[in-house]
């Protein structure tokens, strides 16, 4: 397990390479909810996501020799394009697989960024073999998106932001995949103030860490689609639940609409453009199926979306 130390000497290490993203308060959102609401802005974060906290991270403590092997990962889009961004800060060779079916645009930036991308399969997880074979095969560094103690402390730092910036915060809204944010995250918050409620959430299509989180063990789920593709999974990371079970107060699902109707709200509302998977935050808070406290974070994870997705979305949910 990570503890508040390691976050801290994660939040030393990546500070001349990331951002500190600002939190930002919705007035207008805030009115509608009844209580005050903030948004964690991970979506203007490098490479669009909180993911190049932990990348940056993990690289940045690789051994000399370690580096001039090269790195190795799977991804469907933002953990690809965090590696890819911070091995080109680094000066270090990156090999990236991706499944055939991701973002053309997050394919694109992992390349732009100068990694060797490999297309495979029809999700991360078929991707996932290819990239160990790749490792075996090139006697690369393998850097893991969840279970890997140095991403969950560098995703941590997010946290420990919020906490800096609002003291007083009642609860944290989390969005949840595989878990390692949700460890980092809620390691950081649990540290600094024991009563600080933190909320998971997922779509229901897609909710492999509510039900382990449910059963108290790790549990395998069929994969569905959803249109938060970053969140997808079919079973939190053996870590990563570790850290979940410990520090999480309540796990909860949002469905596909209201994804939809919280993404568009926060576009709208805010001017910000995220993902669907920042959404689910917003559309778990204004479920009212968990704890909603006077001040409220809701974490936003990124903005690297699919356009014609989006363009979908906003024809279905427009704001008058």
């Amino acid at each position: 397990m990570i503890n508040l130390n390691d976050i801290k000497q994660a939040e030393e290490r990546i500070g001349g390479y990331v951002h500190r993203t600002p939190l930002v308060f919705s007035a207008g959102l805030s009115r509608m909810a009844g209580a005050d609401i903030y948004f964690k802005c991970e979506n203007l974060q490098k490479t669009g996501s909180f993911k190049a906290r932990g990348a940056f991270n993990r690289m940045l403590s690789l051994t000399d020799e370690e580096k001039s092997r090269g790195v190795v990962c799977y991804s469907s889009g933002n953990h690809a394009q965090a590696v890819s961004y911070a091995a080109s800060v680094l000066g270090i060779k990156a090999w990236v697989f991706m499944p055939e079916t991701a973002v053309p645009a997050k394919i694109a930036a992992c390349r732009g960024y100068g990694a060797e991308v490999v297309l495979y399969g029809k999700t991360g997880a078929d991707a996932y073999p290819k990239a160990i074979e790749c490792m075996k095969e090139k006697n690369l560094v393998y850097i893991d998106p969840v279970e890997d103690y140095g991403i969950m402390s560098g995703q941590g730092t997010a946290g420990l932001e919020i906490m800096e910036d609002l003291p007083d915060t009642d609860a944290v809204y989390v969005p949840v995949g595989g878990g390692g944010l949700m460890t980092g995250v809620s390691t950081a918050v649990k540290a600094v103030s024991p009563n600080v409620k933190v909320i998971g959430v997922e779509p229901e299509n897609m909710n492999c860490v509510g039900a382990s989180f449910a059963a108290k063990k790790i549990t395998k789920i069929e994969r569905r689609y959803s249109i938060a593709d970053g969140l997808a999974g079919d079973a939190p990371g053996e870590k990563a639940f570790e850290g979940v079970m410990k520090n999480v107060d309540e796990m909860i699902t949002v469905s596909e609409e209201e994804i939809e109707k919280a993404l568009t709200l926060i576009i709208y509302r805010t001017k910000m453009f995220i993902e669907p998977s920042s959404a689910v935050t917003l559309a778990g808070l204004m479920s009212c199926r968990a704890y909603v406290g006077k001040k409220n974070v809701c974490l936003l994870s990124g903005g690297n979306a699919d356009l014609k997705i989006m363009a979908e979305i906003f024809s279905k949910n427009a704001v008058n």
